[in-house]
């Protein structure tokens, strides 16, 4: 997989630690009234598969496409926020990552210069089976206590806490964190 951009140069974040969290992170501010959707239309979905670095990135979704990578994003999103809240998760979400990592994966094929170019019959639903299987793959391997929920009420992005102490409470220290440093701050100054 390519190297990510970095966060504070594409409009996407790919800091959540896996590819499936990655693509959930393409809602902001769920915490608040106005999440803003940042794959509002087919063309986002491309440029996402595309920084996202999937094997075989689809060149022009259609609508119906768009639409199968929003359900599986949500249906993403609820399961894990169900395990960091300690619930249950929905079995109809668990079917639709289930239903998207059963379709077939992109395979490699070299051409005469011995470059790798990865082919799929269906390059959306290649690209939505590779987020599926890193999601269905992260929900079976990783310890539940990793999946966090960032601590920033309007943020409440999801994303796995790697951290050696298992303290992480931002869904980054320099987005998050340090808003919170920057109120907490300004509370103390009021407080003097």
């Amino acid at each position: 997989m390519p190297k990510q951009p970095h966060p504070k140069y594409s409009k996407f974040r790919f800091d959540a630690g896996s590819l499936a969290l990655n693509f959930v992170a393409t809602v902001r501010h769920r915490g608040t009234s106005k999440p803003r959707d940042l794959l509002s239309a087919p063309d986002k979905l491309a440029e996402w598969f595309r920084l996202a670095g999937c094997s075989n990135p689809a060149p022009a979704p259609s609508v119906k496409d768009h639409e199968r990578a929003v359900h599986l994003r949500e249906a993403i999103y609820r399961t894990v926020r169900a395990l960091v809240l300690k619930e249950k998760p929905c079995g109809t979400d668990i079917c639709l990552i289930n239903q998207a990592a059963g379709h077939t994966l992109p395979v490699p094929q070299l051409d005469a210069d011995f470059a790798v170019h990865w082919k799929s019959a269906h390059p959306v639903r290649a690209c939505l089976a590779e987020i599926a299987t890193d999601a269905a793959m992260m929900l079976v391997n990783v310890e539940r206590q990793r999946f966090k929920m960032c601590g920033n009420g309007g943020c409440q992005m999801l994303f796995l806490d790697n951290s050696p102490a298992n303290r992480r409470r931002w869904c980054s220290m320099s987005v998050c964190g340090n808003r919170e440093k920057i109120r907490s701050f300004r509370q103390r100054l009021k407080s003097i």
